[in-house]
């Protein structure tokens, strides 16, 4: 015959967890919420950053960089401003445009990351919220042996303690595939970060040929 864990399916553990499954069930809900927004923001830059550079590829080889400089301000975003200041700026030294638009990069790796703090408090905090609720049982469970003395049978006693092993379960079954993902959004951040740079340089580049192709006050 199937035992009552068995029969009753994962309302029973919630419930035989204790309070501390509340926190532990808000902050895996929370953690899903920041990874679908991350995949669904990361996938959106990409296609507009590829949809962005290779229209400010085609213009700057056209060398309409007045065309160019409102094309980015119609996104309006770190990565449109990053482009406009590469045009606005263009006249200057090599090294310091490149500096300059490192500065401006660094907004565009902060947009790429944000939350992901967030991400890794809550994979870092669940199984600790796990520990926690298994040494909260563990400490009931003896209070009940210290209270029943020698009436406390194996059954009792096991029934506690494996109650208070639930937390640390649900701790560690919320963080091990959160962890995994993590690592994924980081991985992509990265290769996005690597990609903005490499597409900056190639502009950048495509303005140094066509610097003289348009004077710099026709572009503002």
């Amino acid at each position: 015959m199937p035992t009552q864990a068995e029969s009753a399916g994962v309302w029973f553990f919630i419930i035989k967890g204790g309070p501390v499954m509340i926190p532990i069930i808000i902050l895996s809900i929370v953690a899903l919420a920041i990874i679908l927004a991350k995949f669904w923001e990361l996938w959106r830059f990409r296609a507009q950053f590829n949809k962005l550079s290779q229209r400010m590829a085609a213009l700057a080889e056209d060398g309409n960089l007045s065309a160019a400089l409102h094309v980015c301000r119609e996104y309006d975003t770190p990565l449109g401003r990053l482009f406009e200041a590469a045009i606005l700026h263009r006249s200057q030294e090599r090294a310091d445009l490149t500096r300059r638009l490192e500065r401006l990069g660094g907004d565009v790796v902060v947009s790429l990351e944000s939350y992901m703090s967030a991400l890794a408090t809550v994979i870092g905090v669940e199984p600790m919220l796990g520990f926690l609720g298994t040494i909260v049982g563990l400490i009931k469970a003896f209070m009940n042996w210290e209270t029943m003395g020698e009436q406390i049978t194996i059954n009792v006693l096991a029934g506690g303690i494996y109650e208070a092993m639930i937390t640390t379960a649900a701790g560690l079954i919320v963080a091990i595939p959160y962890y995994l993902v993590y690592n994924h959004l980081v991985t992509r951040v990265g290769a996005l970060t690597r990609l903005t740079e490499e597409r900056t340089e190639e502009f950048v580049d495509l303005l140094t040929e066509t610097k003289t192709t348009e004077p710099a006050r026709h572009a503002l």
